[in-house]
């Protein structure tokens, strides 16, 4: 949901709410400060509230209409820091020689 939605749905709900609370001898605390300008600014607040949404709505439709073309991308090649030697394309494996590494020999147990 776009920010023009949530503000004009935040004003709206202010504006007409004002409007009720008003009759029922209540107030938002938010906007007590214009209860001398009522019924006229919750009734602007509500109407500027629903611009915006519907604003909001059709910036988000026609953004959403234009087809954007996308491209099968390759992931570029790695490169080599300074220094670096490149990766082979297969790296040759070590044989260790039973010398460096004996096989552990263990006594015979007898029970």
């Amino acid at each position: 949901m776009s920010i023009l939605v949530r503000v004009g749905a935040l004003f709206t709900f202010l504006g007409f709410g004002s409007l009720v609370l008003r009759q029922l001898g209540r107030t938002f605390i938010l906007i007590e400060w214009a209860d001398d300008m009522q019924p006229g600014f919750g009734i602007a607040l509500g109407v500027g509230g629903l611009v915006l949404i519907a604003a909001g709505l059709l910036l988000g439709r026609s953004k959403a209409a234009k087809p954007q073309q996308q491209f099968a991308q390759q992931p570029p090649a790695p490169q080599a820091y300074p220094g670096q030697q490149p990766y082979p394309a297969q790296a040759p494996q070590q044989q260790y020689p039973n010398q460096q590494y004996p096989q552990q020999q263990y006594p015979n147990q007898q029970g």
